[in-house]
């Protein structure tokens, strides 16, 4: 008997944060591995900056439908989006998000809260644009769904030719994150 994948995945930050590139990502390795995808985002028309959120879910099953109830995993880059995502997390879900921005929060002891110090990392390692690729690879390395090749291949198809230069940084920073032990990312003491 075939085990049913669905990942419902979303998230919400700031134009800019990345979110978009982890869920595009997601959703092309995922179609690429022949699995059935739905995604659809939501940003204003200035999206540097401003809310943005978005939503994959992929399975090995046909989607009824594109609307999620209760998401598997949930991407948060700032308090807002925390907030918003936290009580639409399922029971046993998973909540990846930025420490260095979020705190003072109360976490639910239904969930695996994986607090990730994005803006510490991506400055005590000299790249300011990294924290898509951290909590990418965070979340690659815990549900053990992609490997970093399968990612490689989802960025591939949809990285724009003026963004395939990134590619070779964006593996390095997914194999640096499977290779680092929980602890050490969890707090901090991680460099590329």
């Amino acid at each position: 008997m075939k085990k049913i994948l669905y990942e419902a995945i979303g998230g919400q930050g700031k134009g800019g944060d990345g979110l978009l590139t982890i869920l595009k990502t997601l959703s092309y390795t995922a179609l690429k591995k022949d699995y059935h995808v739905a995604y659809y985002s939501n940003y204003n028309a200035e999206t540097r900056g401003s809310l943005v959120e978005g939503t994959a879910i992929l399975s090995n099953e046909t989607i009824i439908s594109p609307i999620v109830e209760k998401y598997t995993t949930v991407f948060a880059f700032d308090k807002p989006g925390f907030y918003s995502y936290i009580p639409r997390l399922s029971p046993g879900g998973t909540l990846i998000w930025n420490s260095s921005i979020i705190s003072e929060v109360q976490i639910p002891d239904t969930i695996k809260s994986i607090p990730i110090p994005i803006n510490d990392i991506a400055v005590k390692s000299g790249f300011p644009k990294i924290g898509n690729m951290l909590a990418l690879g965070v979340y690659a390395k815990t549900s053990n769904l992609f490997s970093i090749e399968e990612l490689l291949e989802g960025m591939k198809q949809y990285l724009p030719i003026w963004r395939q230069d990134l590619i070779p940084q964006n593996i390095k920073i997914l194999e640096s994150v499977f290779k680092t032990l929980p602890a050490d990312l969890l707090s901090g003491n991680f460099l590329l």
